[in-house]
């Protein structure tokens, strides 16, 4: 990755941060805007060891069909 592209994407996370964030007005939370990863919102697999519902769909409709 080329360092136009990381100064980019830095400039577009920023530009993210201070629209969450208004009261920061530098966006030092810019590399910090990832999304809960609690066991609620994250992935079931990877917390529940449940299926997502997409791979819920796929096994129902398989097995209602065939």
């Amino acid at each position: 990755m080329g360092l136009a592209r990381r100064r980019a994407d830095l400039e577009r996370m920023k530009h993210r941060a201070r629209k969450l964030y208004p009261h920061d007005v530098k966006a030092r939370n810019a590399n910090h805007l990832a999304k809960c990863s609690c066991w609620m919102c994250g992935n079931p697999r990877k917390h529940l060891d449940d299926r997502t519902m997409q791979e819920k769909r796929v096994s129902q409709e398989r097995h209602q069909g065939g």
